[in-house]
Order: structure tokens, then sequence, then C-alpha cells
């Protein structure tokens, strides 16, 4: 009996040792390879991890100016590489493709390269991401190393202030964003000097050429301070993330938008105020602010900077138009009496009295625009307020590309009352939807390139109703394209210098870049699963007619301008009386309950 039931008691031993060997391999400790070519070890700032992907095998994916023919290897467990028995620090040539046995389990791997690009090595201090993905601001600091395409290192120091999340609708994705700061200023890949930088992931846009193609094209059309970029690969905590446009930040700097930094003056006045250590990230804020302040026309918010020596309206403003519901998340900013919200980028902790003055100064060429005779009620003309050629120019590249959110979020403008003291559009940003890459809206086909959009965008209006198309409401590049003096503006800038840059990032110069990022995309369309496919050739050829169809409506739609552009054009679709009537009555009634929830907000915060 008692040899029975030992012999059952190691039946049960055995089944449940089986049992836990399976589930530990289930949660994540499984057998790993990690490669370096300057790394000392594999858990190196520069040494990468193979990746999984979604058909079982692996990949390394290798920077553009690693020898991949004497790559440093590091094994979790025992193991033989293509037959022979490796150990970890061994030097090895592991070809296009192989086999990694270790156990009982033997792995398929393949080996993709880049070329062409730089390449982004960050380690965080905790040694993972979770806390900047779990929330957005959360600043992690660590190392960094930047290397051009041919390894040469770009940071003179290693220390990483911070990574942290950035974006919007771009932050909701699976590959995320970030905005990085680095421990010293550097000139990074060509691009002037700076600490401040952003990483685009370009998610949506699979030919990754989006955002490049428009700033390159924008820049060479002259319009001032258009951002920087490069593509690298990104590496964080060994792993590889994909292919991202390393650009510069959008700022008030010598190198980036050179207008005087009101918010160096403000924080100034704080730290004398309230001490050495004051975060003016804690500082109250005035005016209507809260949940539902993006609603409400007419109004503004600030930081309460208090008076100080020192304290001034004269400087440098760079405003964004946003969408009311980002509106409360921002320091501050204002809401024209059209209902547009602009977020202040600098300064961001404005003071009232600067608020005032800038908000005011928007409203007055508000008016100016929205009027029929282009004058405001004190006489001002909106040619008098504005630099025309720098929003003729902005509005000639934003309708290349037909971009849909020009003209309502991510559109900048700058104004330094110490310079001429007039409004300035610009710089571009945020095109990754543009070029035939989203749906329609306003009734408008965004991806027929032979059909106007921009100029008959309308407010993006975020109603209690929960729809964004209830107010009729024309936009700013809406009602200035009812102008014939600005319609003629934008032929002269277009012939002067848009049509020549423009032709050149959507022929020659556009196929020079896809050659160069070709590699880079390759190896991030597998990291990322973008066509659901691990197959090397299959995702070149994919990605191959991504490009194409890119390139197509990038030079279709440049010639339709080119015959087409100067004229005073008519919206395509009309909406019915009935339906007219119909919006205007539930806009109405949506305007009364926005202010009814913003004032009971503001009065019971």
């Amino acid at each position: 009996m008692k040899k029975y039931i030992s012999l059952v008691l190691c039946v049960i031993t055995a089944l449940s040792c089986c049992f836990l060997f399976s589930f530990a391999g289930s949660t994540g400790n499984e057998f790993t390879v990690t490669v370096g070519s300057e790394a000392q070890s594999a858990d190196s700032l520069q040494a990468v991890k193979w990746f999984k992907a979604e058909n079982g095998e692996y990949f390394f994916f290798i920077p553009s100016y690693w020898n991949t023919s004497a790559l440093t290897v590091w094994v979790s467990a025992p193991a033989q590489i293509n037959g022979k028995d490796v150990e970890s620090g061994t030097e090895i040539d592991l070809g296009k493709s192989g086999t990694v046995k270790s156990g009982a389990e033997t792995y398929k791997y393949n080996v993709i390269s880049s070329s062409g690009v730089g390449t982004v090595f960050i380690a965080t201090e905790s040694g993972s991401l979770e806390s900047v993905h779990a929330d957005k601001s959360h600043k992690e600091p660590g190392e960094i190393s930047i290397k051009n395409a041919g390894g040469k290192e770009q940071t003179e120091s290693k220390a990483l202030d911070y990574i942290k999340g950035r974006g919007n609708a771009s932050w909701n994705g699976s590959k995320k964003p970030y905005n990085i700061k680095l421990g010293k200023k550097a000139k990074i890949l060509g691009m002037a000097k700076s600490k401040k930088w952003c990483l685009i992931a370009n998610e949506g846009d699979r030919s990754l050429m989006r955002n490049t193609i428009v700033f390159n094209a924008a820049a060479d059309a002259g319009l001032d301070y258009t951002p920087e970029c490069a593509p690298v690969d990104l590496y964080i905590n060994g792993e590889y993330l994909g292919s991202y446009l390393l650009t510069s930040k959008i700022e008030a700097d010598g190198n980036r938008i050179d207008v005087e930094d009101l918010d160096e003056i403000n924080e100034e006045i704080c730290l004398a105020e309230y001490g050495g250590d004051f975060d003016m990230d804690t500082i109250a804020q005035g005016g209507t602010y809260g949940r539902f302040s993006g609603l409400l026309e007419g109004t503004n918010k600030y930081a309460a900077i208090p008076d100080g020596e020192g304290s001034t309206t004269d400087g440098g403003y760079v405003l964004e138009m946003e969408i009311a519901n980002r509106y409360p998340d921002e320091k501050s900013g204002f809401v024209t009496k059209t209902g547009q919200p602009f977020i202040m980028k600098s300064p961001e902790f404005a003071s009232k009295e600067q608020i005032e003055f800038i908000s005011g100064y928007y409203q007055r060429f508000e008016d100016a625009a929205f009027a029929e005779s282009g004058k405001n009620s004190e006489g001002e003309s909106y040619g008098e307020l504005i630099d025309v050629e720098s929003f003729a120019k902005y509005y000639d590249i934003s309708e290349w590309t037909s971009n849909m959110d020009t003209g309502l979020t991510s559109t900048y403008f700058y104004l330094d009352t110490t310079k001429d003291g007039r409004l300035y559009a610009g710089p571009v940003w945020d095109y990754d939807i543009a070029f035939g890459n989203s749906g329609g809206r306003f009734g408008l086909d965004y991806k027929n390139p032979e059909m106007f959009t921009v100029c008959h965008s309308r407010q993006y209006r975020n109603t209690v109703f929960g729809t964004y198309d209830a107010d009729e409401k024309p936009g700013i590049f809406n009602v200035l394209c009812k102008k014939q003096d600005f319609t003629n503006a934008c032929r002269a800038q277009w012939d002067e210098s848009v049509y020549e840059a423009v032709s050149a990032w959507s022929g020659e110069k556009f196929d020079e870049y896809a050659a160069m990022i070709k590699d880079s995309a390759v190896m991030n369309h597998i990291r990322r699963g973008t066509y659901g496919t691990a197959d090397i050739e299959q995702v070149e050829q994919k990605y191959s007619a991504d490009v194409t169809a890119l390139k197509n409506y990038a030079s279709t739609r440049a010639e339709f301008l080119n015959g087409n552009l100067g004229k005073i054009q008519e919206a395509p679709v009309k909406t019915a009386f009935p339906l007219t009537l119909f919006k205007a009555i539930l806009t109405g009634i949506n305007n009364l309950f926005e202010k009814f929830i913003v004032r009971f907000h503001l009065e019971n915060r």
C-alpha cells in the first residue's frame, strides 16, 4: 500500500513539475538572444534583443553601422547557433538567417540590417517605459546615445534629462511618440543645437514619409522656422521600437522659432517671488479654465504670474489652434469670438496681461478676416495685422498636402513685438494624415488629389450632442480664401517658390529619401506588424506600393494646383436648406447648453 501511495505521489510530482515548467515558459521566462557591436554586456545601452514576430520566427533588427558578420552574442541559457556551441560574449557571423537551439527548443531567426539612417539608443533609469505609458506627462531620466548612419556619436554627453510621451491622437496608438530632453545641448544629425527633441512615430503613415516631405518642401519654399528632421531607428531598453522621425521642437529659441522667450522672464519673476525651488507646473491659473473651458467663446485662461520687476507683454508669442476637448489640459490660452480655441506654446505660462494682449491682437485679425470688407471695427485690414506672404505660403503647402487638420489643430502662428509685431503663419507641423491618408470631413473627399479641401474647411465643433460637424462656421483659411487679394498672394507665392519646392519633393528628392529609408521602413513594418506578415519580400512589396501611391498623389496634386490655384473656389458640397436650418437650430441649442455647463462649472469648481 505504501509503495502504491509513493508511486502515485511520484506521478503527481512529475506532472506538477511538467505543468510548472510549461507555465514558466508561458509567462515570459523565455530563452533570449541579445546582440551588440560596441556593447560590453547584454545589459549595455547599445545591446539589442531579438524580437519574436507573429509567425513565431525571431528577428534581429540591426542598426545601419553595425558589421553583421562580426556581432557579439549573449544567450540566456546554453545554446547552439547554426549547429555550433556558443557562449555569451562570443563574436560570430549570424548570416541573414539561421537557427538557435537551446534545450529541446529550436528557434528560427532572421537578420535585417538598416541603412542610411541614424540610430537612437535610450536606457531608462527604471529599465522600462511603464510609467511613461501610464502617464504621458511622466518624465523618466536615463541614458542616451545618438549616432549617424556611419556610427559617429552625435551626443557629447550620454545623460538624458527625461523621455516623456507626446501627441494627442497619435498617443493612443501602439507605437508611441515621445519628447526627449538631453542633459546637454547637441547638434544632432546636421540639425541645430538644442536639448529638446521630438521622436515622431508616424504610425498612421505606412510610407513613413509624409511629415518629412512636407517639412523639407516648406523649408525649400522659404517658410521660416520649419522644423528640422532626420529619420532614425529607435531602440529603448534593448528593444527595437521602429523607424521614427527625430525633429526639432516647436519652441521659442534662437535655433527654433527666433522670438524672445517670455517664459524665461515669467519664470525669473516667480523664482524671485516664491524661491529658487519653485516649480512652474504648480502655479495657479486664472480666467476661464477647467473641463469645459474650450467651449466658451471670448474667454481666456492664464498663469497667475505675480507683478514683479521685468513684467512685460513685449516679446515673442507662439500659439497653436486646438480643438475644444484638448484645450483644458493646457496651462494658458484663449477662445476667440467665433469659438476657435488657441493654446500657448510660448509663453506656456502666460500672464494675464500677456494673454489679454495676444488674444486681443488675434481677435482684431479674426474680426477683419471674417468681415466682408476685410477690415475690423477699428478700420484695420487683415493684411496690416499679418504677414500675408507667410500665410499664403503656409496655405499653399497645406492645400498641396490636402491636410484635414489645417486651420483646426496643429496649426501654428507666431508674433514678436520686439520685431515687426505682425502675426506670421507657421511653422508647419503634423502631416501624417495628409496626401489622401484620411477619410472625409465637411463633405470633402480628401482622397481625391484633384479637389480643393483646405480652403473649404470649417471649425471642428465638439458639441454636447456628440457630433463634430454641427456648426457651419468657417475656419480662418476658409474666409481668407474667399478674398481675391489673398488668393492672388497664394498664386504669387506658388509661382515664386512653392511650386518648385513641392515638385522636387514629389519627384527626384522624394525618390532619394524613399531609397534612404527603405531598409529602416521594412524593419519597422515587420516589428510593428503593419501588413499582417513577417515575410520580408511581401513587406518590401507592400511598402513599395504605399510609397508609389504617395508619390502619385503628391505629384498629381502639385499639377492640379498649378493649373487652378489663384481662383476663389466654390465649395463642392452645399448643404440643403432644411439641413442647414436643422443644424443652425441644433447649434443654437448646443451653444446654450455649453454656456450653461461652463458657467455652472465655473461657479461650482
